[in-house]
């Protein structure tokens, strides 16, 4: 019944959006003119030409000039409105035009732009902006300005990122919680969130949105926020494309490569990746039974590291000024691996009896992966006003490996397990969003959205014979489970600005449907349930220079497949995990206030914010059966949980050499909680500061230098201990910045760690995690474009309309 609820609710959506979409078209106005050179009067070819919005400067539409230096626009209304044209090595010149109503043609005639030798590098010094924008609900990290992490992945960028921290094993946490969504181009990923972040090199990313309260528009999915990565892309007609190759210590090695041909009507694009990454460290450990009385203490060396590459491919056709269709496609695989040897010395206090094993373990995770998307994009009359339509369809395979060998030290062997997970996911994701602008004070955004994933997966265990050393398999902790869900969603979002006052008022609603079935036991698990996500954003212009914003949202973080498997997973020989299948999805309450002062070529940004969570799920330490002297791992719901901190924001020049962005995170952590009648309330105060320095050395060298300092940070039942690093960059440009050298150094004085002590009523847990460091990159970036002008000196980089690939 509730789904024909749900078919019938979208049909009529969708019935009312095609009929609103039917509307007349309105006269169209075109725009003509010549730009040349005002010295010797030739003609300039692929000058950027805009026409922008007179209130604001934002852009309307644009274009570029033909091999004769001709340019022709359109638009659809009537009004006054800026015309500004531009060229590498010119002034710009903007001028007001005023369209009238019943001419449909307007000649601007001859705009001549002054050469001057210098305006190279003014070009390159007022492209510099800020290494992050804000915005009414997110900030904008632009990319380019972190060439500290080019030779990495998205992960390494978001160690420069707002609001983002990073520990020494790439885990990354948005606001001290590592539960938020990917996008990519603002849309989905076929990935779970860390293994995309992995995924994607960083020379393909423009730039990254922080969005740490999301309106009612997105997937309300995760604790934290969303993460929308917007990579690189060409406006221009023409052959463009962006090479990189990379290579440093300890068999880290890649490169990637994007190009892009783009005529009048459509626009090709082919990628492809691949990157190896080795990280060798050391391993230190001690853990105490306290109902034993057993001490087992542990040092040892381990690697981790993997393989990824990935291809794309894709087209769009722009059969019109108002609509486009898109078609693209990516393959993928993935692998990561981990090697870890580990001397133990097991105490049984108070006597002196004691024994020594020697543990290796190796395992990985991995698979190929496949999505196809399809896009539409119709624009109305107002650019503001459109339609937009999104089918996905993905596939990915999974398969976890995990062996695990304990043997004493005349090399017999003592025991040992072999875990093994396989299975295949697919499914399809769907949106339809429509947005109409009613007046210059309200605009009406909405929609509605889902996903369906059917997902199989098999678990084995084996137990190693230590006679023959051959793995037996142990059917009752092997087990074969599906996994199906549904979340169907409809959402309304109203906004606008009147006299400095902006505001943004949505609300969602959601229907999920989840089984997990063990089949080879006929156990289930379902849901069937409505939720509901209200949204305000609110943001008003004290002045110029002042700007106040705020937000409220209600988030979900539904639990992820592996927190939900009922079966038990070994990580090594005295520590295994089991999911939970009851367990109930966290739901988040966020607010926010920020201040933003602009003064000359700085900025100062101050947000508070509060978080409150229900049913915080946590991993619950326990001993695996009593008197083994095993750890197990399970995730609980274990009541609440609160932050609230502030962020702080400064960047300025303090000369024309030198870029300066400090930002810290301080915010107070509190949890309250039971279990088996067991408070588990905890109380703790963190920090982090960044602070990037980037000197100019004339106009083709760059230094960067960016310390930070992240403090201790304390959870229920664990404490991760402070640490501090220093990562540093050079980076050399030659043939117009068509060819950069880059040669970067992570961790240059050896001080980053990940060290955590887990307390529980009848186990304590140390653990010390380093990685061999600095870690030293070398990257080679090559642009290629055949944007020339009339005596064939190369353009060099499109500014607003072109970027950087």
């Amino acid at each position: 019944m509730q789904t024909k609820t749900i078919l019938l609710t979208l049909l009529a959506l969708t019935l009312s959006l095609t009929s609103i979409a039917i509307t007349p078209l309105e006269r169209s106005y075109t725009i003509t003119g010549k730009v040349t050179d005002k010295g010797n009067n030739e003609t300039l070819e692929y000058a950027t030409v805009k026409l922008l919005k007179t209130t604001d400067s934002a852009l309307i539409t644009g274009s570029i000039t033909d091999m004769s230096g001709i340019f022709s626009l359109k638009h659809n209304e009537p009004g006054s409105y800026l015309l500004r044209v531009n060229f590498l090595g010119y002034h710009a010149t903007t001028q007001v035009i005023t369209l009238i109503e019943g001419q449909n043609k307007l000649d601007v005639g001859t705009i001549e732009l002054f050469s001057d030798s210098k305006e190279l590098a003014e070009v390159v010094v007022e492209g510099n902006k800020n290494a992050v924008d804000y915005h009414i609900d997110k900030k904008v990290l632009h990319v380019s300005k972190q060439f500290t992490s080019v030779s990495g992945s998205a992960v390494d960028v978001l160690q420069n990122a707002p609001s983002v921290k990073v520990d020494i094993e790439g885990n990354v946490a948005l606001r001290g919680n590592s539960n938020f969504t990917v996008l990519i181009d603002g849309r989905p990923t076929v990935l779970e969130a860390s293994e995309a972040l992995q995924q994607i090199p960083a020379g393909s990313i423009q730039d990254i949105e922080i969005i740490t309260n999301p309106s009612a528009k997105y997937d309300p999915e995760g604790t934290a926020g969303i993460i929308n990565i917007i990579t690189k892309k060409r406006s221009l007609e023409g052959v463009s494309g962006l090479v990189h190759a990379n290579a440093g210590l300890d068999e880290k090695y890649g490169g990637d490569f994007l190009l892009n041909y783009r005529t009048e009507h459509f626009n090709y694009f082919i990628g492809m990746d691949y990157n190896t990454r080795k990280w060798p460290g050391t391993t230190e450990k001690e853990t105490r039974f306290y109902n034993t009385d057993t001490v087992i203490l542990a040092d040892g060396e381990r690697e981790r590291g993997g393989e990824r590459y990935s291809g794309r491919a894709g087209i769009e056709w722009f059969p019109n000024d108002k609509d486009v269709f898109s078609v693209a496609a990516r393959y993928g695989s993935r692998e990561h691996n981990g090697y870890t040897k580990t001397d133990f010395t097991e105490l049984h206090e108070p006597t002196d009896y004691s024994q020594e094993y020697t543990s290796i373990e190796d395992g990985g995770r991995g698979g190929d992966f496949y999505s196809i998307e399809s896009n539409y994009t119709h624009q109305f009359s107002n650019k503001e006003h459109r339609l937009d339509a999104q089918l996905m369809l993905y596939n990915r395979d999974g398969v976890e490996e995990n062996i695990n060998k304990l043997s004493f030290p005349d090399g017999s062997i003592e025991s040992g397990q072999k875990s093994l997970e396989f299975g295949p996911s697919q499914g399809l994701r769907y949106r339809l969003d429509y947005t109409q602008p009613f007046t210059e004070q309200f605009t009406l955004e909405t929609g509605f959205q889902g996903r369906y994933r059917n997902s199989a997966e098999v678990n084995e265990i084996y137990d190693l014979d230590p006679v023959d050393e051959t793995y037996i398999f142990i059917a009752q902790y092997s087990n074969d489970v599906t996994y199906l869900q549904n979340i169907h969603a409809m959402y309304a979002l109203g906004k606008g600005e009147y006299r400095g006052f902006g505001y943004q008022l949505g609300l969602r609603t959601e229907y999920t449907g989840r089984e997990i079935k063990l089949t080879n036991t006929g156990d289930k698990s379902s849901i069937d349930r409505w939720d509901f996500f209200p949204t305000m954003h609110f943001s008003y212009k004290l002045s110029e220079q002042h700007q106040l914003m705020g937000s409220y949202s209600r988030r979900i973080d539904r639990p992820h497949g592996w927190y939900l498997e009922p079966f038990i997973t070994w990580t090594d020989a005295f520590n295994v995990r089991q999911g939970n299948p009851d367990l109930e999805p966290e739901y988040i309450n966020a607010f926010e206030m920020a201040h933003q002062f602009t003064f000359g070529e700085s900025a100062l940004t101050t947000e508070i914010y509060h978080r409150t969570t229900q049913n915080n799920i946590e991993w619950f330490p326990s001993e695996f059966d009593e008197g083994s002297n095993i750890m197990m791992n399970q995730p609980l719901n274990l009541g609440k949980d609160y932050s609230t901190g502030v962020e702080f924001a400064f960047n300025t020049k303090f000369f024309k050499w030198w870029d300066v962005d400090l930002t810290s995170n301080l915010y107070d952590y509190r949890v309250e909680g039971e279990y088996n009648g067991t408070d588990f309330n905890e109380n703790g105060f963190t920090y982090d500061i960044r602070l990037n320095n980037t000197f100019a050395i004339g106009d083709n060298t760059s230094i960067q230098l960016n310390p930070r300092y992240s403090g201790p940070e304390i959870e229920p039942q664990e404490e991760q201990s402070a640490y501090y690093r220093v990562d540093g960059a050079i980076r050399q440009s030659f043939y117009n910045k068509k060819l950069q050298l880059t040669l970067q150094v992570r961790d240059i004085f050896s001080s980053g760690k990940h060290e955590a002590t887990t307390r529980a009523a009848d186990i304590y847990n140390y653990r010390l995690y380093e990685y061999k460091s600095p870690i030293v990159m070398f990257n080679v970036t090559w642009r290629i474009n055949n944007f020339k002008k009339n005596g064939g000196q190369p353009q060099g980089e499109g500014g607003e309309m072109g970027g950087e690939m």
